[in-house]
């Protein structure tokens, strides 16, 4: 009896389960509708906005003075993405005639509202931000060199640099010896764009205090940007009690002919990627005689100190294939004679492409 009256409870239980299933169903794929309805509206009203925009920067380009209105709330996406696109096309001239345009149609007001959004909406505003160079944004954009994203600190970086270059570096120079999430091709760009000397400055800076990871790091964006200040901090280096890294890091960096000595010292180093540096080192700052410190480089046990001694040996001044050619000659050991004809079948095979 009692199993009977269960029944119907049990049926209707079932019942309305099912229902509300079937209605939650419905709502969440009403939903999904609704939102992909949104997204491409959204998508289809910035790239709207986009060429709209495009247009309106190209002829300010063609006839500065265009007639323009203040952006509207639904297109700041869109006008965002025309200029900064616009921007990155155009050399620094160019760009600076733009900058009219940005204060005209409230740039500001738009982009410091967007700072406060996702990912995105924070690097396309702080990106346009930096084309404007406008000093008032500085300090909006200052605290997002410490953002957890690295896409967007990097952006802060380079809008920063765009701002006050000075200013700028003696922030995000500090910033490149915590922060291991940064590209460091990224990074070597914001330091290359940079023109008044500050980076240099604030990396000479950095590394009074850097320990060898990042000294290592440091004094490679150093040369890129400022090979004679870096060769003063090599000197110093190569000079020092610096670890089998580090000194291999400044032999693939030197070109001062103040180091041959040291250089020529390091052929005999007990590590071989130090030698194999040396040799190469060789190969940049060498003088013709210095063919018989490499030589002996010929027979080392370590497959990549020969290849790098015979390179060397056919790029030190006065050198060609005859020359090498005399030498393996007179070289006794089969793996010297072996790494010469294989450093010149490859230079034949450039030669022949």
């Amino acid at each position: 009896m009692e199993g009977t009256l269960s029944d119907p409870i049990v049926v209707r239980v079932a019942y309305w389960v099912a229902v509300s299933t079937l209605l939650l169903a419905v709502i969440l794929l009403a939903t999904i509708l609704l939102l992909r309805i949104r997204t491409q509206r959204r998508e289809q009203r910035d790239a709207q906005a986009m060429q709209y925009w495009t247009q309106i920067l190209r002829q300010e380009l063609e006839t500065p003075g265009v007639a323009v209105r203040g952006l509207e709330r639904g297109e700041v996406a869109g006008f965002l993405e025309a200029w900064n696109a616009v921007h990155e096309s155009l050399d620094d001239s160019a760009s600076h005639r733009l900058i009219p345009v940005g204060t005209r149609v409230g740039l500001v007001d738009a982009a410091r509202k967007l700072l406060r959004g996702g990912y995105h909406d924070r690097a396309m505003a702080i990106i346009a931000m930096g084309h404007l160079r406008d000093p008032r944004v500085f300090d909006d954009i200052a605290p997002h060199l410490r953002d957890r994203s690295p896409i967007v600190s990097l952006c802060a970086g380079r809008a920063l640099a765009q701002i006050d270059p000075s200013r700028a570096m003696t922030m995000f120079v500090p910033q490149i010896l915590e922060r291991e999430d940064w590209a460091p091709g990224s990074v070597a760009r914001i330091l290359a764009e940079n023109d008044d000397g500050s980076a240099g400055r604030e990396l000479s800076k950095s590394l009074l205090r850097a320990n060898a990871d990042t000294t290592v790091k440091l004094v490679r964006f150093l040369a890129d940007i400022d090979p004679a200040r870096a060769a003063e901090v090599i000197h110093e280096l190569m000079g020092g009690d610096v670890d089998d890294h580090l000194l291999s890091v400044c032999l693939q960096l030197v070109n001062d002919r103040r180091e041959l000595g040291r250089v020529r010292k390091l052929l005999h180093a007990t590590r071989w990627h130090v030698r194999m540096h040396a040799a190469s080192a060789l190969a940049r700052i060498g003088e013709a005689g210095d063919h018989m410190n490499l030589e002996p480089l010929l027979s080392d046990s370590v497959w990549w100190v020969r290849y790098r001694a015979a390179q060397a040996l056919l790029m030190l001044p006065g050198m060609d294939s005859g020359k090498l050619l005399a030498i393996r000659e007179r070289t006794s050991d089969a793996y010297g004679r072996g790494i010469i004809d294989h450093v010149l079948a490859e230079q034949n095979m450039r030669a022949a492409v």
